[in-house]
């Protein structure tokens, strides 16, 4: 019925015991699902290449709760089914236009509710890419000031978008 889907509030926590998913249901009006997707419209400002110093820290919005960030508070994004070495080749340079990846020179620093320990910068696409727990980090390119989640819960060909829980 238009007007009363149901829409999952999905977001991974990516904790020692590994990444979990939270799902309790929002209802929202269907032709959002239509407007929703990255990649319906025209790309604007993204983040850079790679910088020298990267952190990744936290953010708090409701309804998603506390979510991930860089240093200048735009949030980042994980593509289901990409943690690990191999996952990356499934965002290529097309995806990568519409979700710049998040990219360092060194080692990522964490911010004060940030495990160290999870950050990483593995070789990928040229680079070396940010990762948390294993999962590539990755910007949406609507997202064009601090506070920005227009990518959470996108679904598109290469696959569904979340922010990342701490």
């Amino acid at each position: 019925m238009i007007g009363t889907a149901s829409r999952r509030k999905t977001f991974f926590s990516a904790g020692k015991e590994g990444i979990s998913i939270k799902i309790p249901t929002i209802l929202f009006g269907a032709a959002t699902l239509g407007v929703a997707a990255c990649d319906t419209v025209p790309p604007t400002a993204a983040p850079g290449g790679p910088v020298a110093s990267v952190t990744v820290t936290t953010a708090n919005k409701a309804p998603h709760g506390a979510y991930l960030v860089d240093g200048s508070g735009r949030a980042l994004y994980v593509l289901e089914g990409t943690r690990g070495a191999p996952g990356t080749e499934r965002c290529g340079e097309d995806c990568r236009a519409v979700w710049p990846s998040l990219m360092a020179v060194n080692t990522p620093v964490g911010g004060p509710a940030i495990d160290a320990s999870a950050l990483t910068a593995r070789p990928a696409y040229g680079g070396s890419q940010v990762t948390y727990s294993g999962w590539p980090l990755y910007y949406c390119v609507r997202d064009t000031a601090p506070g920005d989640t227009t990518g959470q819960h996108v679904q598109d060909k290469w696959g569904m978008w979340h922010l990342v829980s701490p």
